[in-house]
């Protein structure tokens, strides 16, 4: 990505060639990868040991949309964060502090379902002890949402690595048996089969509002834009399997590292 997210269209078509495919120019190293990528995520799912639960499907979808929000935020310089696409409309940051808010926040939605679950509960909390949970959680997604005033690009998205990662580590052990267990927000009563879809459709929404934004401000997405978020996309698949297959993993990332040292002669 680093290697060539900032080449203009133009530079996609300098000579590149690998093995008998030498006329695409410089993008087929990208669309290399991900051909490479795509094949890894179908080796690696043929070594599983076992199935995934449905928990971990849905955050695998949910990692994917995390993926492409990250190949989106991989393109915009932090001098731009601030530059409001129209009059009343949201900068990037504040995009961004609205997406992050939100995985907070369904997090401890989601965490509380499953410890209600596990300790039998089927009833609604009263105020007093959603607060008492919630409150930690609160008050470490407020510290979070300050730190975004004035952070760089990449304090932005290591924010967002940060709380999702957590969310796939405390949510990826759901089992079948209780995915459909009752959670509790605004709207009421949902399974947390519902509640962990969310954190996809959410991103996905303000993915969309993103790609508006950039092109707003006059930063539409060029080729290279186009074909690093594929192969973000991709990379999604990979790091969601769960084979111990080290050496197929090792083996594309050789590849990969050998190609990024052509790109940089180029």
């Amino acid at each position: 990505m680093r290697a060539t997210v900032e080449m203009s269209d133009a530079e996609m078509g300098k000579p590149w060639a690998w093995r008998m495919y030498d006329e695409e120019g410089l993008r087929f190293a990208l669309l290399m990868t991900h051909h490479e990528l795509r094949d890894l995520a179908v080796r690696l799912a043929a070594a599983r040991d076992r199935a995934p639960s449905q928990a971990q499907r849905i955050l695998a979808q949910y990692h994917q949309a995390y993926r492409d929000m990250t190949a989106v935020l991989a393109t915009v310089p932090t001098a731009e964060l601030d530059h409001a696409p129209a009059k009343d409309e949201w900068p990037v940051r504040e995009v961004a502090k609205h997406m992050l808010g939100a995985e907070y926040g369904f997090l401890a939605v989601c965490a509380f379902g499953l410890e209600a679950r596990r300790a039998g509960r089927t009833s609604e909390p009263t105020d007093e002890e959603w607060s008492a949970f919630t409150q930690p959680r609160g008050e470490q997604r407020k510290a979070v949402l300050a730190s975004m005033d004035g952070a760089t690009i990449d304090g932005i998205r290591d924010a967002f690595a940060t709380i999702h990662m957590r969310v796939l580590r405390e949510l990826g052990e759901i089992r079948d048996a209780d995915i459909d267990a009752p959670s509790w927000f605004w709207d009421g009563e949902m399974p947390l089969r519902f509640r962990l879809h969310r954190f996809e459709e959410h991103l996905r929404q303000h993915t969309v509002q993103l790609d508006k934004t950039l092109v707003g401000i006059g930063r539409p997405p060029t080729e290279a834009h186009r074909l690093v978020r594929n192969i973000y996309n991709a990379l999604a698949d990979v790091e969601s399997e769960r084979a111990p297959a080290a050496d197929l993993r090792e083996g594309a990332a050789r590849i990969i590292e050998e190609r990024v040292g052509t790109l940089k002669g180029s």
